[in-house]
C-alpha cells in the first residue's frame, strides 16, 4: 500500500478530516515503532508522560494492542518535531502545556485522567471551537499513528498482504472490519 492510500484510508476512519501537518508527516515517512519502551528525544519527561497517557486513553489496550504498544507516542514526537512546521509545532506544544496546566494532569490518577480527557473531548465536539483544542490534535495524531502501525493495520483492521478479487458492490455486514490495504 502506498502512502497516499494510507492517508485516504485514515481520513475515512477519522470522518474525512486530516490536517495538513499530519498528511505531511506521513508523506515524510513518520511511522510508529512498536513497543512500550520509549525515550523522548525532544519532549520533556512531563510532556512525554502526558502524550503517552492521553494516547493510551484514546486507544486503550483491549484484546488488541493499545496506543503505547503500537508505538504511537514516539510517532507523535516524530510528527511534531520532524514533520510539522515551526508554527504548527509551537501551537501543539503550547496546547499541550496549557492542557497539562489547566487539568493538573500530572497529579491526577488514571481514572481522573481518563475522565478529564473524555470531558475535554466531549466539550470540543459540542463547542466546535475555531482553534482545534489539544485533545482533538492528539486524537488525530493517535489514530493516524495507530492505524498506520503494524498492530493497527494487521490486528484491528482487516489485512491481507495479497488481497483477492474486488467486489465493489458488497454489503458492509458481509465485509466485517474496514480494510487496511
Amino acid at each position: 500500500m502506498n502512502r497516499r492510500e494510507v492517508i485516504k484510508r485514515t481520513a475515512l476512519l477519522m470522518g474525512g478530516v486530516v490536517s495538513a501537518p499530519a498528511i505531511m508527516g506521513i508523506l515524510k515517512g513518520c511511522q510508529a515503532k512498536p513497543g512500550i519502551d520509549w525515550t523522548p528525544e525532544f519532549f520533556t519527561a512531563d510532556q512525554a508522560y502526558v502524550i503517552t497517557e492521553v494516547a493510551e486513553i484514546i486507544i486503550p489496550k483491549t484484546d488488541t494492542p493499545g496506543a503505547k504498544e503500537a508505538g504511537v507516542p514516539s510517532f507523535i514526537e516524530q510528527m511534531i518535531f520532524k514533520a510539522y512546521k515551526e508554527a504548527d509545532r509551537e501551537k501543539f506544544i503550547t496546547a499541550l502545556d496549557d492542557f497539562t496546566a489547566t487539568s493538573g494532569f500530572l497529579k491526577l490518577n488514571g481514572e481522573k485522567q481518563k475522565a478529564y480527557v473524555l470531558e475535554a473531548h466531549q466539550k470540543a465536539i459540542e463547542e466546535k471551537p475555531e482553534q482545534r483544542p489539544f485533545v482533538m490534535m492528539m486524537k488525530e495524531l493517535t489514530m493516524l499513528g495507530f492505524f498506520t502501525s503494524k498492530p493497527g493495520a494487521t490486528e484491528v483492521l482487516r489485512y491481507e498482504a495479497v488481497p483477492g478479487y474486488y467486489n465493489g458492490c458488497m454489503p458492509l455486514s458481509e465485509v466485517g472490519k474496514t480494510w487496511a490495504t
